[in-house]
């Protein structure tokens, strides 16, 4: 099997060799996987103008989509760069007795699991949820596949989850990157499902450089036929790793497609959604750092035929509500890559100021870091 294995790898990397880079004029339409108007235009404006251009078209017109006109934004940076300050008028300000009503749930994204041990992601979640639980509050981390099907997460965690309704008054869901997909895909179909009481206390999505409208780079891994693409392909089924393949393209599409008109409001009527978005923070237009794999990331990179601003796992735009979504969308801003963590608000303040990074990468107790200062941030109004 290996040595099928190393076959396909190599025929892979002589394809390359003998291909080139391969870069197409025009980026393919972003209606292809369900996205909307701001990422074509972002892979447009790329494709004109550079990434350069791109990210300052973003910067602008993510701020233009921000309900809450930069007001949560200012906030988060305000309690990231000053641990003891306490907006009064924010959860964490609220009597214990209404705190303890409060139930925020934790979803992880792909990297559930590395090997046998917990990954980092999954571990800053679980700082987090510590971190929140300090405050009194309730706070579950909601067991998730690693690199598990969409449909089959969403219906794994929809009973963790109904927990979470049936034990406090007011809910927030929380989750990170593709756990982005994982939480739309149970709104749209288990959650439906509770009692409209419970979905009443639904006050507030949060999604952290989320999948929110799709990946480009699990378009790559699923459905290109670039011969690395191909290759990673078949190294999956030659493992007994196929059904990843089809997670990737489930991911690579926007989550929203075929959406019913109303939703998510007609379902969940006292939702607030919450973004944090990933500007690249390189010189080029590009997220530089430690990212999740820098072999593949240049690849796709030099193979893809196109680029738009990313955080190098998910394009900038995509990672907001498409523009057809009518609910109250509040976007914080950050620069970096997408172990943001690591990154910095717009005007160069670092988002975890008091956790150092760890030489091998992203700090697990910039989790709690994190959502201390956004509980220390967050508006009670979000309650309702």
């Amino acid at each position: 099997m290996w040595s099928l294995i190393f076959f396909v790898c190599l025929a892979a990397l002589f394809s390359v060799g003998c291909a080139g880079v391969g870069r197409t004029t025009s980026p393919p339409p972003a209606s292809k996987t369900g996205g909307d108007e701001l990422v074509e235009e972002a892979r447009q404006i790329s494709a004109k103008d550079g990434l350069l251009e791109a990210r300052d078209f973003l910067t602008v017109k993510l701020a233009e989509r921000d309900d809450s006109n930069g007001a949560m934004e200012r906030r988060f940076e305000r309690a990231s760069t000053d641990k003891e300050f306490v907006y009064p008028d924010s959860l964490a300000a609220l009597p214990l007795a209404e705190r303890k009503r409060i139930g925020i749930a934790f979803i992880p994204g792909m990297r559930a699991k590395a090997g046998k041990e917990e990954s980092k992601p999954v571990a800053a979640l679980r700082a987090a949820a510590k971190e929140t639980e300090k405050l009194g509050m309730d706070a579950k981390l909601i067991p998730a596949i690693g690199r598990g099907d969409v449909d089959k997460n969403a219906a794994a965690m929809a009973e963790s989850i109904r927990e979470v309704f049936e034990r406090n008054d007011k809910v927030i869901l929380l989750a990170k990157s593709k756990g982005a997909h994982d939480l739309i895909y149970f709104l749209r179909n288990q959650g439906t499902a509770f009692p409209e009481a419970q979905r009443q206390k639904l006050c507030g999505v949060c999604i952290l450089a989320g999948t929110v409208q799709g990946s480009y780079v699990a378009d790559w891994f699923s459905r290109n036929w670039n011969p690395w693409a191909i290759g990673a392909r078949a190294s999956l089924l030659l493992t007994g790793k196929g059904g990843q393949i089809s997670m990737l393209k489930s991911v690579a599409d926007s989550p929203w497609i075929g959406v019913t008109n109303g939703f998510p409001l007609d379902t969940y009527p006292n939702l607030t959604w919450i973004n944090l978005a990933v500007l690249p923070e390189g010189e080029d237009g590009r997220a530089s750092g430690k990212e999740w794999s820098k072999f593949y990331s240049d690849h796709i990179q030099k193979t893809n035929g196109w680029e738009s601003p990313s955080d190098s796992l998910v394009e900038t735009a995509a990672e907001v509500l498409p523009g057809s979504i009518d609910v109250p969308e509040w976007i914080i801003r950050v620069r970096g890559n997408h172990a943001f963590p690591s990154g910095r608000f717009l005007d160069g303040a670092p988002i975890t100021p008091n956790t150092k990074p760890l030489e091998d990468g992203m700090n697990p107790a910039a989790g709690g870091e994190i959502m201390d200062a956004f509980l220390r941030s967050l508006p009670a109004s979000i309650l309702r």
